[in-house]
């Protein structure tokens, strides 16, 4: 399913422009020869961007022995690519800025924005990927279709709320109610303002890098794939799971070594200050973007509940879950009643939007011996296997009560062997849950099973995923 491009071609003029000097700026490049000296005067016009093209040029990234105060020699030293980005970044990121009653949180995109762009340049420089600077530019505008979104529909974003944070969760809001996602309508938005043919594809491919062919071609847009990947990690307060996050992307989608995704985040560390000098942007986390990444964290699970539930909703079904009955009495996890209604819509969302999920069963194998000799106290004993299970998963993962003796793990993002990973940490885990009790010490005996599903896999059902993770657990 594709976005429907109407609402932005019949609406051309709410939509994001170009400033009319890097309009005229690009022009001017594409004739292929360029006059300096014309360059330079159309630069001047602009006083903000002629002060900040000077800026950039003293700047220790060019290393002059003198300082340079004439836009020609500027123009010179920095050449004409780098001009023609300097030109077209500063101005966006000046000119863009959050619209009233906006529900696009612009102070995260920016920031996004720019990291990936760091980040596709350095990445191409990784793999001898040439065009460095239009890698720039395809990094920094490869989200610019949900500033047209936003444009379009001014409250569009208002309910993902600290949910933005994390930009696979915005995508799958955007698939949901339109169609499609940002990336086709900033390929669009690219088309319109007549950007290069590989910029332009670059961002409509930014999030699908499995259609991409190994071509040399196609290596310039999977730097802007991984870009995001090493953006989110930034904004994402580097946590673990990020940070492999970004290992397994740079590895699947470039063949990237964890020395060289290293040597990435160490350039992008490195690299912020200065960045933040040049854009007026603010990179670096922010308390107002730290309490939104709390804030999101704290409430993930919740907002894919809901999700689900208007996908439910809008296809008319009343037979819902209501609040009290989601969660098992003994345990507090979720609910088996639960699983038959949320299964199926997450198994559908993962083939819409390309994500991919692993379930895990827990079995506790003596559980009718804790039963007999925990007696009524078993329920604390559940509460708190749970409550330990949950401690060991991410934000936004779920924990549900399948059987009496079996708990069902659902993960986020989780390729095979990060389930197999964790499902050995939380068998390891249970195991060494020890409960003392006056009948002797309860040590729960513990199997796993694990089953990952995305839109290639062979699994026709929600059904035959919990099947496959149920006949997993019975090899063990």
């Amino acid at each position: 399913m594709a976005i429907d491009l109407s609402p932005f071609i019949d609406n051309t003029a709410r939509l994001p422009s170009i400033p009319k000097v890097v309009g005229k700026i690009v022009d001017l490049a594409r004739c292929g020869d360029v006059d300096i000296p014309n360059l330079a005067s159309l630069i001047s016009s602009d006083p903000a961007l002629a002060a900040k093209t000077l800026q950039f040029a003293n700047s220790p990234m060019y290393g002059s022995e003198h300082k340079i105060e004439n836009l020609r020699r500027a123009v010179v030293l920095l050449g004409l690519d780098t001009t023609v980005n300097l030109a077209l970044s500063f101005s966006l990121s000046s000119s863009l800025k959050e619209q009233t009653q906006s529900g696009l949180h612009y102070p995260l995109f920016w920031r996004r924005s720019f990291l990936a762009a760091a980040a596709a340049k350095k990445l191409g420089q990784i793999i001898g990927e040439r065009g460095l600077e239009e890698l720039f530019i395809a990094g920094l505008l490869q989200d610019i279709g949900m500033i047209a979104i936003d444009r379009i529909k001014p409250d569009f974003y208002t309910e993902l709320r600290s949910d933005q944070v994390f930009h696979q969760r915005v995508r799958e809001y955007e698939i949901e109610r339109l169609g499609g996602d940002h990336a086709e309508s900033g390929a669009w938005l690219c088309k319109h303002w007549e950007l290069a043919d590989r910029t332009t594809q670059a961002i409509a491919n930014s999030h699908r890098p499995g259609r991409l062919s190994q071509t040399v071609g196609d290596q310039f847009i999977r730097c802007v794939c991984v870009s995001g990947v090493a953006a989110d990690y930034i904004i994402l307060g580097e946590s673990a799971d990020a940070r492999k996050q970004l290992y397994l992307q740079a590895q699947r989608i470039l063949s990237l070594s964890a020395d060289k995704v290293d040597g990435l985040i160490v350039y992008l560390r490195d690299k912020i200050p200065e960045m933040e000098a040049l854009f007026d942007v603010k990179l670096t986390e922010s308390s107002s973007q730290s309490e939104l990444l709390e804030k999101a964290n704290e409430t993930l699970a919740e907002l894919n509940l809901q999700k689900l539930t208007r996908n439910r909703n809008k296809d008319g079904e009343s037979n819902k879950v209501d609040n009290e009955s989601r969660f098992d009495p003994e345990s507090g996890a979720f609910s088996r009643e639960f699983i038959k209604h949320y299964l199926p819509d997450a198994f559908a969302l993962a083939n819409r939007s390309g994500r991919v999920l692993s379930l895990i069963f827990v079995d506790i194998r003596n559980m009718a011996m804790i039963h007999k000799r925990l007696g009524k106290d078993v329920v604390s004993y559940l509460t708190e296997v749970s409550k330990l299970l949950k401690g060991m998963l991410r934000a936004g993962d779920m924990v549900f009560r399948y059987s009496d003796n079996q708990f069902l793990i659902l993960l986020h993002d989780a390729m095979p062997v990060d389930a197999n990973t964790v499902s050995q940490r939380l068998s390891k885990a249970v195991v060494e849950f020890e409960v003392h009790h006056k009948k002797g010490t309860i040590i729960a005996d513990v199997a796993c099973g694990v089953a990952t599903h995305d839109h290639s896999s062979a699994l026709t059902t929600s059904d035959e995923w919990l099947n496959e993770a149920y006949s997993n657990l019975a090899d063990n």
